[in-house]
Order: structure tokens, then sequence, then C-alpha cells
């Protein structure tokens, strides 16, 4: 039986390994950080440690989040010596930046980027099952005004919560994908993702169902976190890698010597210790899972 820390090092692990590590592992370090500070979902929080990541460090977060960055710019009282605090808004003004993203969009904001970012929720103690699905769509909102977005990145949390149960691979895509209410072309991908890569119609590449088919394509249809990763970059680095990490590294693991040959000591470091703060909080709540 593999272990929580095992499957919650190897989320953070594999996600870091397949992207390579991009800036979306920084994103999914905000949403650990916040969880493991705010001990519960703390939306405004999040937000404002996506915001001011790019503020400080410029890092690629997505067109979406930065047009957000732009005009929660233009609300802080004093540009020139911002904090992360002055991102910190209440969630009607968040709802309201989100909104004009969108709309800058042309609600063209069905991407990828909460399901890359999102799955520390599903490592989370404070986050239960039953809630898990609506909590990862509120993540996915505070940037995703498309609910396709929030689908998506609830899918590949479910599938992670089911895995750090010890459910097997099938049991948990069955699973995740009982949610009530999914739109269609995310139902399809259930069908497909085993027999056909892509969709049966030609998406944008960062759409959020094509890469969810495709991700969990590519871990259906290998047996190690290695060969999923090396599948997933045969195709797409950029949108679907990440996600393969993730899923992958919850399935098996990521083994030392794969560990060793793909992420320096320092980098390493600190996602061993963002999982092991995370891994810690399941003792404290016995009975939820088996560590």
């Amino acid at each position: 039986m593999t272990t929580v820390l095992a499957r919650t090092e190897g989320a953070f692990i594999g996600h870091a390994i397949a992207s390579q590590y991009d800036p979306s592992i920084f994103m999914a370090l905000n949403v650990s950080d916040s969880l493991i500070d705010r001990r519960a979902f703390d939306g405004p929080d999040i937000l404002s440690r996506h915001l001011y990541l790019y503020h400080t460090k410029k890092y690629e977060i997505g067109e979406i989040t930065k047009y957000i960055y732009q005009e929660a710019v233009q609300r802080t009282k004093e540009p020139s010596s911002i904090t992360r605090e002055n991102f910190r808004f209440d969630q009607s003004v968040i709802d309201e930046l989100v909104k004009l993203a969108d709309k800058k969009c042309d609600g063209h904001t069905a991407g990828c980027s909460p399901a890359q970012r999102s799955y520390p929720l599903a490592f989370c103690a404070f986050i239960s099952t039953d809630d898990l699905y609506d909590f990862t769509n509120s993540e996915a909102k505070l940037t995703h005004e498309n609910p396709l977005a929030g689908q998506v990145a609830g899918i590949v949390n479910v599938i992670c919560r089911s895995l750090l149960k010890n459910q097997n691979w099938i049991d948990a895509i069955r699973s995740a994908f009982t949610i009530p209410k999914l739109h269609q072309d995310i139902i399809a991908i259930y069908g497909r993702h085993q027999r056909f890569l892509t969709p049966a119609v030609e998406t944008n590449s960062a759409y959020a169902p094509t890469v969810l088919n495709a991700a969990l394509h590519y871990v259906a249809n290998s047996t190690s976190a290695a060969q999923a990763i090396a599948k997933a970059h045969a195709h797409d680095k950029n949108y679907c890698a990440p996600i393969v990490g993730i899923l992958a590294g919850a399935r098996w693991g990521i083994p030392l010597e794969m560990l060793q040959q793909n992420i320096n000591d320092e980098k390493l470091k600190t996602i061993r210790e963002t999982a092991s703060k995370l891994y810690e909080f399941w003792k404290i709540k016995p009975g939820s899972v088996t560590v």
C-alpha cells in the first residue's frame, strides 16, 4: 500500500519534473502555503499570493491571471510600494476582476491553469472529501470565470483524493466522473480517454477538457510515472504534462532514481517540506486516510 506521504510527495515532485519546474509549481506552492498558514480554504489569501508572485517574479502565470493583476494594481493605493496584503481583496472585488478578465478574453477562460495549481487541496486534511470539488471550483473562480476550468480541476483533485484513500486507478476515475452536472465535453472524456488521445473535435490546446483527456490517456496507458511523463512530453510539455506529473505521482509515487536525475537538492527541499507539512495534518485527523 502506497502511503499518504508518498502520494503527496509524488504529486508535487511529479508536477515539478513533468512541468520542468515551470511557474505552475510556484502557484501550487502558493495554494499549499495558504492552506498551511490559514488551516482552511481562503480564496482571497490564495489570489493575493498568485498576484504577488507575478508582481515580484514576473513568472509566466497565464494571460488571464496577468490581466487580473493589471486590474488589481490599479486598485492599490500606492502602486510603488505594493506588498502581498495590497492584493488581498474582498470576494466581491475578486468576482468583478474575474468577470472583467472573462470579458477581455471573450469568454475563452476554460483553461487548464486551475488544474495545474489547485491539487494541494486534494492533499489537505482540512478539506473534506465532500467539500473538495466545491472548494476546487472556488479556487478556479479566483481567475477563470468559465466553469469548465473548475470542473476539470475538480476531476483531477477528486482522482487525487481517491488515490490518497488507496482506491485503485479505475475506481478513482469512475468516482470522479460521477460528479453531477458536469459539462458534456467533460462527460465524454470518460468513454474516450483510454481509446482516443484527442477529443472528437479540434479545440484550443489549452482547453481544459482537451488537456484532461490527454492527461488521463497517458496515465491510464502507462505502468509508471516515468513512462507517463515521457509520453506526455512527446506530445505537450506546456499544458498536459504538468497534470500527468500530478496524477502519475499520486498514483505510483516517484522512485528515488527518477527524483535524483530530474530535480536539484534546493528545489527538492522546498517541495518535500511542503508535502511533509500537508502530510502532518492527516496525523491529527484520525480516520480520514491510512497514514
